[in-house]
């Protein structure tokens, strides 16, 4: 018969082995836990290292005569140009935008494109000597039918901007409501642009504005078909590598924007 004392001994290397156990899966599930925790914060700090954001500011026409809310006076332009210049920001070209959306560059975070609809006369008498001054260049979407005519840049202008560092880039032919047209007037409209430039200027063109801001799913894919990497829209908002490259926001700058509210633009990341 079993004595008391081996049960006792019998109930105690059970009770040690259930403690085991038990102590085991403790410090297991402590190590799988710590081990989440550090892939889940690596992941959170990777995604926020590749994650590119970079304003990319959108001016029309700088003039004296204030036609309509986009035209910026020559005062408030160099105003915002020596911002720019006292917040230690640096102007790219599409070249270096293209190599920091792609994450070949670091970031320094004080990158910014800056960008000019249209083709004015205006942008190469007056905004350029003011850029010129503070080392900055700026992209020009240009309206090319309309190069020469009017208010407009001539292509002498548009060559002497893109020896001093710019980027001449389409506006397409005439600037029209693009979803509007179809498929052929589209493809003529974005193409023809882009041909007429790499005519005249001998350089390769990959980027453009949609007229408006305005595109259809079509007109998308018919930049995407015309060999474009990349499209702005007229969308307010920091541009991100996570937008559609074909889709890019801008920050849109108003005549009636004071000085401060420039400098809110460039401090809202949305």
């Amino acid at each position: 018969m079993e004595s008391n004392s081996s049960k006792q001994r019998g109930g105690l290397w059970k009770w040690l082995a259930i403690l085991t156990v038990v102590t085991a899966l403790i410090v297991f599930l402590l190590i799988s836990a710590d081990h989440l925790l550090f892939y889940q914060t690596r992941s959170a700090a990777d995604s926020q290292r590749s994650r590119v954001e970079v304003p990319v500011l959108s001016y029309h026409s700088v003039n004296s005569k204030a036609t309509n809310k986009y035209v910026v006076t020559p005062e408030q332009f160099r105003e915002q140009m020596s911002a720019l210049h006292d917040m230690g920001y640096k102007s790219i070209n599409l070249r270096q935008f293209d190599a920091l959306m792609k994450g070949k560059i670091k970031n320094t975070g004080k990158f910014i494109l800056i960008t000019f609809d249209d083709g004015y006369a205006d942008n190469y008498k007056q905004a350029f000597p003011i850029m010129k001054k503070y080392g900055f260049t700026a992209t020009m979407f240009a309206i090319t039918n309309w190069m020469g005519s009017g208010s407009y840049a001539t292509w002498n202008d548009l060559g002497e901007l893109q020896k001093n560092g710019w980027d001449i880039m389409p506006h397409t032919r005439s600037h029209p409501d693009l979803p509007l047209l179809s498929s052929e007037e589209q493809t003529d409209e974005v193409a023809g642009s882009k041909q007429a430039i790499e005519n005249h200027l001998h350089r390769k063109v990959n980027a453009m504005a949609y007229p408006y801001g305005l595109r259809s799913e079509e007109t998308v894919k018919i930049v995407e078909k015309c060999g474009y990497d990349y499209a702005f829209t007229f969308e307010d908002g920091w541009t991100t590598s996570e937008q559609n490259p074909l889709l890019l926001k801008r920050l849109i700058v108003f005549g009636t924007d004071d000085l401060s509210t420039f400098r809110m633009k460039l401090q809202n990341r949305s």
